[in-house]
């Protein structure tokens, strides 16, 4: 759809927002179930707006003066999803700031100015969730004005939520028009249409085995929470969602609990950030299943998991186009409910530079052939993936092509994880398997006048890991901060310690942290690097 004929159909749904009966009040008093930041909150409170990667440092300005420097990031505003972060805060100013910002949007843009359907679906919810906070010095007339308000907004939601874009759109903007159907009075009559519209967008962003398409675990997690939402409001009402609705929110929640880490993070894979565990652990608990079994195998990323060691590495399919990530054959691992080795995370929230470094294979716990991230003209790139067992180990064996056009190499990883989880080991391997693999490769080692192709294994540490190497330049000793000792070792290539990042939600840059590299060289078209890691 065209952006005039997306702007024309919400200005339809405007207008047929203000024709029926306004409401007036709540069905029941709602509980919040959004969960903000503390951290967030701070930082608002004290006039550092970080929204989409930019970070804009304007102390006692309203949120809504402050100048916005994408229309992404104005659209964050209007969203308003920091209205959690104010209320995990939880000051009397902060309370107070948040009234005020709610009452100056009201006066600015309560006329429907800069409505979009899926950013209406994430405010309402915000707007019920801390309406207990937000009426709590509010006048009758005032009050009056936030549920008529509330009215429209739900009426613009039933309306105008078919001019969103995308499947992923149109689903928050359903929940959003679910939630206010079930709460407020006067508008349940939109809740058995919304929940028959949301099921079938359900559908349509979530295969049958529960995977996605971006495969990018916290936007798998959003789904299930918007869908979360919508049964547990629709079930205070009296209604049920429907057995496909259901259905999809029980596959889901056997994928998140295969994603996530020791801590009950999610993975950094795709774009994806840790989320909030107390968040994910509320929803899988409201989850009841007959038998909950963690997958080894989820949208194709591989767990495995030995006496509380954890470790999931990215085995599916790499799409190459400049919105997306590729981190083949990557891995995370945690020790216990401690990080240990992790990938840089979403760069997104820092900038487009952080991005674009970001969604390199260099910025992931994996293989890099000359220092660089696979690039070519396919539309996507696929691995291959054996998972098995023995007696002893359990055993990845995988590859992908991603430097066939470029360098002529396949990159084959082996990796072995003991029955006790105390030792995982590894045989990274890239290799010109035909002739014309074999043709690559010669002409870039003409091309850069070299007598080998480099190649390295990066193995980002997590920032609170004490991290040593040895004087001989042949072991890493890694040290949680509960105290458990973990020892790194190459035995080819050489070790160095490099700088790293570590991007998380709710920090204002990006943390200093390690890496460890092992670089070794292919020499007569293969290359070869072992390594160990033992607790």
């Amino acid at each position: 759809m065209s952006i005039s004929g997306y702007n024309i159909r919400n200005t339809i749904a405007l207008g047929r927002s203000k024709i029926s009966l306004p409401t007036k009040s709540f069905v029941y008093l709602p509980e919040p179930y959004t969960i903000g930041s503390y951290e967030r909150g701070v930082q608002l409170k004290n006039g550092l707006f970080l929204f989409m990667g930019h970070l804009i440092e304007s102390p006692k300005t309203s949120i809504w003066d402050i100048n916005v420097p994408s229309a992404i990031y104005e659209d964050e505003l209007h969203g308003f999803a920091w209205l959690d972060d104010l209320a995990a805060e939880g000051s009397k100013f902060t309370r107070d700031l948040a009234r005020q910002w709610l009452w100056e949007w009201i006066d600015r843009y309560g006329n429907g100015n800069n409505w979009k359907p899926q950013l209406t679906g994430r405010r309402v919810v915000r707007f019920i969730n801390h309406s207990q906070m937000l009426l709590s010095k509010a006048t009758t007339k005032q009050k009056k004005i936030f549920f008529k308000l509330l009215g429209q907004q739900t009426n613009f939601l039933f309306s105008g939520y078919k001019s969103e874009t995308s499947n992923l759109k149109r689903l928050e903007a359903l929940s959003g028009l679910i939630y206010c159907s079930a709460i407020l009075k006067g508008k349940k009559f939109f809740l058995k249409s919304a929940l028959r519209k949301i099921a079938r967008e359900a559908s349509r962003c979530v295969d049958a085995n529960g995977n996605i398409r971006t495969r990018n675990p916290e936007e798998l997690f959003s789904i299930l929470m918007m869908l979360s939402w919508s049964n547990s409001a629709a079930i205070k009402a009296n209604k049920f969602v429907l057995k496909k609705h259901k259905k999809i929110m029980e596959v889901l929640a056997v994928d998140i609990r295969s994603l996530r880490l020791g801590n009950g993070c999610l993975v950094h894979f795709h774009g994806g950030g840790r989320g909030d565990v107390g968040c994910i652990d509320q929803i899988l608990s409201s989850i009841k299943l007959p038998n909950i079994k963690i997958k080894t195998n989820t949208m194709d990323y591989y767990r495995v998991v030995k006496n509380k060691t954890v470790l999931i590495l990215d085995g599916g399919e790499q799409l190459m186009n400049s919105n997306s990530s590729f981190s083949a054959l990557s891995f995370e691992l945690s020790s216990g409910f401690e990080e240990l080795i992790v990938n840089i995370g979403p760069g997104n929230i820092f900038g487009d530079e952080w991005l674009d470094f970001s969604q390199k294979l260099y910025a992931h716990s994996g293989v890099c052939v000359a220092n660089s991230s696979p690039a070519n003209k396919r539309t996507k790139i696929v691995p291959v993936v054996e998972h098995s067992n023995d007696l002893n180990n359990d055993i990845i064996v995988s590859s992908h092509d991603g430097y066939n056009d470029t360098h002529g190499v396949i990159h084959h990883r082996k990796i072995k994880m003991s029955s006790n989880g105390n030792l995982v080991s590894g045989l990274d391997t890239i290799k010109s398997e035909s002739i014309n693999q074999r043709k690559v490769f010669d002409n870039w080692i003409k091309s850069k006048n070299e007598k080998f192709i480099p190649f390295s294994a990066q193995f980002h540490i997590a920032p609170n890991i004490e991290i040593n190497l040895s004087d001989d330049n042949k072991k890493v000793t890694l040290k949680t901060l509960r105290g458990v000792i973990w020892t790194f070792e190459a035995l080819n290539g050489e070790i160095s310690i490099q700088d790293s990042a570590f991007m998380q939600f709710g920090e204002l840059n990006p943390r200093a942290a390690k890496q460890i590299v092992v670089t070794s060289a292919a020499i007569d078209y293969e290359g070869a690097i072992e390594w160990t890691l033992s607790k």
